[in-house]
């Protein structure tokens, strides 16, 4: 039986879960959460019908060195590397960490350098790239593509990366340039400790695409995404999961993380993941910490309060 590691079950990680159980090959999960006041929802769900996957419920990782061939690791930002760390005791075939990935730049190029030397393969659930739509839209146009989003209150520091992530995904390019427009300051965010901010940001591709990504602090959450190439253009309401190209609107189909079995599966079984690769997401990370650092006014090398 496969072994998964899932170190972070709150929110996110609780979603992680939710999917990890639909996977149709049962595996052995041991649970990491600290917060104890969550363990009764993971312990009432985990104790139905579980398809034969086995659980482990603790508050720390193992300390007593084992195999992982799958570790996913869902804390927030500013305590993923010392999850990481306390990661490393063990020996560990492919992993998934959520973004924001990390608080600093020192820590995304050291995370990297242990990944590159222990040969771990690594992930980033960026998961737009396994949307069924994305893919299709992929499938029909040509890049270069510029892509522009608006819309408001989805969380453009907690989120932002995911939209820079999918502007890659279509033009199969990397991220070269950021920029940060944005509404002076900043608020708190539903994460203690966090913030988050307004306005816009943008971007060039190295095949001359350009990204364009705004939020504004509305009361109503909206994602639209504007694809344009040449002989190709499409719009899509995220959360209406609906896209309009060549003047006829049709579904959208997207996935919630809950539903996205497929990724843990296809990592478990060929050691890989259609999701982006760690460096990356990590030379995206870079650009975009840089950028939110610069606006918050925080010194080199400080941690950017985002997750």
């Amino acid at each position: 039986m496969k072994t998964v590691l899932l170190c972070g079950c709150g929110n996110i990680g609780f979603r992680h879960l939710q999917a990890m159980l639909q996977m149709p090959k049962a595996v052995a999960i041991t649970i990491v959460e600290p917060n104890v006041a969550a363990h009764a929802r993971i312990a009432a769900f985990t104790g139905g019908d579980t398809r034969g996957h086995r659980f482990t419920l603790v508050t720390d990782v193992p300390v007593a060195r084992a195999h992982f061939d799958l570790v996913v690791i869902a804390t927030s930002a500013d305590t993923r590397r010392a999850a990481f760390d306390a990661i490393m005791r063990h020996d560990v075939g492919v992993m998934i960490l959520e973004k924001v990935l990390f608080q600093t730049i020192a820590d995304l190029d050291a995370v990297q350098d242990v990944l590159t030397t222990r040969g771990i393969a690594a992930f980033v659930n960026c998961a737009r790239r396994v949307f069924p739509g994305y893919r299709d839209v992929r499938a029909a146009l040509t890049a270069p593509v510029d892509v522009t989003v608006t819309g408001a209150g989805y969380g453009l520091a907690s989120n932002g990366i995911h939209l820079l992530d999918l502007a890659e995904y279509l033009n199969g390019a990397g991220l070269v340039t950021l920029t940060a427009d944005l509404r002076p300051g900043s608020v708190e965010a539903k994460r203690a400790g966090c913030v988050e901010v307004f306005g816009r940001m943008t971007g060039m591709l190295a095949n001359g695409a350009r990204v364009d990504i705004t939020c504004d602090d509305g009361p109503d959450m909206a994602v639209r995404v504007a694809i344009d190439g040449a002989g190709y253009s499409a719009t899509i309401d995220e959360l209406a999961r609906v896209i309009a190209v060549a003047g006829a609107n049709g579904p959208f189909v997207s996935k919630f993380v809950s539903e996205t079995w497929e990724i843990y599966h296809q990592a478990l079984t060929t050691g890989t993941t259609d999701v982006t690769p760690y460096a990356e997401s990590a030379r995206q990370h870079r650009l975009f910490l840089a950028a939110i650092s610069h606006h918050l006014g925080l010194v080199a090398g400080a941690a950017c309060p985002i997750s």
